[in-house]
């Protein structure tokens, strides 16, 4: 049963926290959504926000016992849309199973301008809370804007650069070798964060991972490996001065473009990440190691 109740300039919907949830709570809040002029792009992203959310809610809030309630609840803030997704459950932090904010919310927080996760003030759970609109001010990566061009100067034929910023990757900058319009593409869209992707891979993993595509495997629709037409790419952390990623490096290869990097180059790809390559001097020695004139 879903209860309604009007919350001035919004709307809340409650439900019990179990799989038939998610696409009832997803419909209503995209309903919202574009009944307060959202655009399709603004649409699509809150369909994925809200299932990631919600389904994070229905998996984890209330492991080991009987499922509690999980709220949706819209408002229109300005120009934008805020969406909270409140459940009564263990709470995120208590989960063991994901690192920082696990992979649904990660890609949250890459479809969201903003993106909150803290305790309901009231009791147990968690209030996850998110904002639509406008397009987020692209993060700062000072040092690392460079290693874009390092990338396509004779590794790849495409590159991107992504921050961790509490916990979720924010796109930073990108380019697309000799294509304008495809780097606009690309700069604007969502870092992937689900699991089987090298980014997955080396957010949790750490170092170089390289995925190669199989021709005979489709590519997902409208993805950046058939937008792009990727035929490899390589994912790097770069770490913070905690050891832990503060960002991740992106680099890859067309169809008819550039080949897989050979092994060595990889390795001085991974080496170098470890090393601070905000730094002139040590992006010059990976370009020294690379043969890059």
């Amino acid at each position: 049963m879903v209860v309604t109740a009007s919350i001035g300039s919004g709307d809340a919907w409650t439900l019990r926290a179990v799989p038939d949830a998610v696409p009832e709570l997803r419909r209503r809040a995209v309903a919202f959504a574009k009944a307060n002029g959202a655009s399709e792009d603004v649409g699509y992203s809150v369909a994925l926000a809200v299932s990631e959310t919600v389904t994070n809610a229905v998996v984890h809030a209330y492991a080991g016992r009987e499922p509690g309630p999980v709220v949706v609840r819209c408002r229109v803030d300005g120009e934008g849309l805020v969406i909270e997704v409140v459940d009564e459950g263990s709470g995120i932090a208590a989960r063991d199973d994901s690192p920082g904010i696990g992979q649904g919310l990660a890609l949250v927080g890459a479809l969201a301008r903003t993106l909150e996760i803290k305790s309901r003030p009231d009791g147990a759970g968690t209030v996850v809370t998110m904002s639509f609109g406008a397009a987020a001010q692209a993060p700062e990566a000072p040092g690392l804007e460079p290693l874009c061009g390092l990338a396509l100067e004779k590794v790849a034929d495409v590159s991107c650069l992504d921050v961790v910023t509490g916990g979720v990757l924010r796109r930073a900058t990108a380019e697309v070798a000799g294509d304008p319009e495809l780097t606009a593409w690309l700069r604007g869209a969502a870092p992937p964060a689900k699991p089987g992707t090298a980014t997955w891979r080396a957010l949790r993993g750490g170092g170089a991972q390289v995925v190669v595509h199989d021709p005979s495997v489709p590519r997902s629709p409208g993805g950046t490996g058939e937008q792009l037409g990727l035929t490899w790419w390589i994912a790097i952390p770069l770490e913070g001065a905690d050891g832990t990623p503060a960002a991740l490096w992106g680099l890859g290869g067309r169809d008819s473009g550039r080949p897989v990097p050979p092994d060595d180059v990889i390795r001085a790809l991974a080496d170098a990440a470890r090393t601070g390559l905000a730094e002139e001097a040590q992006r010059a020695v990976l370009r020294a190691r690379l043969a890059l004139p």
